[in-house]
C-alpha cells in the first residue's frame, strides 16, 4: 500500500522533532569536543643588519652591515620563557634560523648585549608568527640610536648620543648664532650646532635630529646635531604660562620642565634698567612671586636700544625660554615682539 500524503507529513513531522531533540541533547552535553588546536611545528629565519642608510632595506652598497654573532631567541609571547631550541646566534652574514617552533604568534628577543656598541635595537622584542610546516622570515634593523622625547634625553649622561623629535619654537639663529630651540610634548630643549643653519627652517616645523647630550654652566643642549627628518608647518606651539618666581626655581635642574620650554610671565614689571654682559643685556623682572633674570640677547636687540625700548618701573607680558646660567634662572625673548607692555596688577 502507498503511503498517503497525510502519512508522508506524519513521518516529516516526527523526524523533525526526533532531530530537534537530538541539537537539545548535543547543547547540553557536560563534555563538550576540545578546542580545534594546530599540532605541528614551524620555523623562523632571519637577519639582523646594521641599517645605516635607515630606509629598511638591507644595502651594503649603502653602508649598511650584517651583524654577526648576535643572539636571538623566540620566546613565549608576553612570557619570557624561550622555547626549548629557540635560541641562535647569527653568522658572519647576520643570518640566523629556529626550528622546531610551536604553531602561533610569539616574541623574537635580540640579546642587547650582544649587539655591538653604536648599534641600537629600538624594537625588542619584535613579534613573529609561525605557520605550520612553513618557514617565516624576519628581519632585525639595528639603528645609531632610538626617538626617545626630550625629557628622556635630559636624564642621560653627558656625551651621550640621543634621537629626539619635536616642533621648533625658535629658528637657527633667530636669538643667537648657532642656537635653535625645539619642544615635543614632554620638555623643550636647547640645540647649540650650526649644522641646523641655511635648512630653512621655521618656528612650527617638526623637525628630527640625532645629537650628542651636553651642557654649559647647568644649560642643556644637544651639539654635533645632525639634521634627520623634516615635517614643514606642524603648527607653532602656545607658551606656557608661568611665574618669574617659578623660573628662579627652575634654574638649579635642568631637567625642571621650564628648562629650555616656551614659557610666557604675565604683568612684570623691570626692577631695572639693563646691564651689558658679554653678548647680551640683562635685568630684573617679578611678577610678584619673586624675581628672575630677563636676558636679552644682541641679536634679538641691537645693545643699548633696550633702555630705550623698555622702562623700569613698568610691567610687561614676556615670552622666552626658561634657562639658567650657573643655577640661576633665566627667561630668554626670543624676539622684541615677545615683550609687550602691560598695565601693572
Amino acid at each position: 500500500m502507498r503511503p498517503t500524503s497525510h502519512h508522508r507529513g506524519v513521518r516529516l513531522r516526527v523526524g523533525a522533532l526526533l532531530f530537534a531533540g537530538l541539537l537539545v541533547l548535543s547543547g547540553c552535553a557536560e563534555d563538550p569536543a576540545d578546542a580545534f588546536s594546530i599540532d605541528g611545528t614551524g620555523s623562523v629565519e632571519g637577519l639582523v643588519f646594521f641599517d645605516v642608510a635607515e630606509d629598511g632595506l638591507f644595502d651594503p652598497a649603502s653602508g649598511d652591515q650584517a651583524l654577526g654573532g648576535v643572539g636571538v631567541a623566540v620566546q613565549n609571547r608576553g612570557t619570557g620563557a624561550t622555547f626549548a631550541g629557540g635560541a641562535a646566534t647569527t653568522d658572519a652574514s647576520g643570518r640566523f634560523a629556529v626550528s622546531g617552533l610551536p604553531v602561533g604568534t610569539h616574541d623574537l628577543f635580540v640579546d642587547t648585549l650582544s649587539v655591538p656598541d653604536g648599534v641600537s635595537i629600538c624594537r625588542n622584542p619584535l613579534q613573529v608568527t609561525v605557520y605550520q610546516n612553513e618557514p617565516r622570515f624576519a628581519e632585525v634593523r639595528g639603528r645609531a640610536g632610538c626617538l626617545i622625547t626630550i625629557a628622556e634625553a635630559k636624564e642621560l649622561a653627558i656625551g651621550e648620543f640621543a634621537i629626539v623629535r619635536g616642533i621648533v619654537t625658535s629658528f637657527p639663529g633667530q636669538i643667537e648664532s648657532s642656537t635653535t630651540y625645539i619642544q615635543d610634548e614632554s620638555a623643550g630643549a636647547k640645540i647649540f650646532s650650526g649644522s641646523l643653519e641655511g635648512q630653512g627652517l621655521q618656528v612650527g616645523d617638526q623637525i628630527e635630529i640625532g645629537g650628542v647630550v651636553e651642557e654649559f654652566s647647568n644649560d642643556f643642549n644637544f651639539e654635533s646635531v645632525v639634521l634627520r627628518s623634516v615635517v614643514a608647518n606642524v603648527g607653532a606651539l602656545s607658551p606656557q604660562v608661568t611665574t618669574t618666581g617659578a623660573i628662579a626655581a627652575s634654574g638649579s635642574d635642568y631637567t625642571d620642565p621650564l628648562q629650555g620650554a616656551l614659557i610666557k610671565v604675565e604683568a612684570a614689571e623691570l626692577l631695572e634698567a639693563f646691564t651689558a654682559s658679554g653678548n647680551e643685556q640683562n635685568s630684573t623682572i617679578d611678577d610678584g612671586s619673586g624675581g628672575t633674570t630677563i636676558r636679552v640677547d644682541d641679536g634679538v636687540a641691537p645693545r643699548g636700544d633696550l633702555d630705550t625700548l623698555l622702562t623700569a618701573g613698568l610691567c610687561y607680558d614676556i615670552v622666552g625660554f626658561g634657562a639658567n646660567f650657573n643655577g640661576a634662572g633665566q627667561i630668554f625673548p626670543r624676539s622684541l615682539a615677545d615683550i609687550v607692555e602691560v598695565p601693572c596688577a
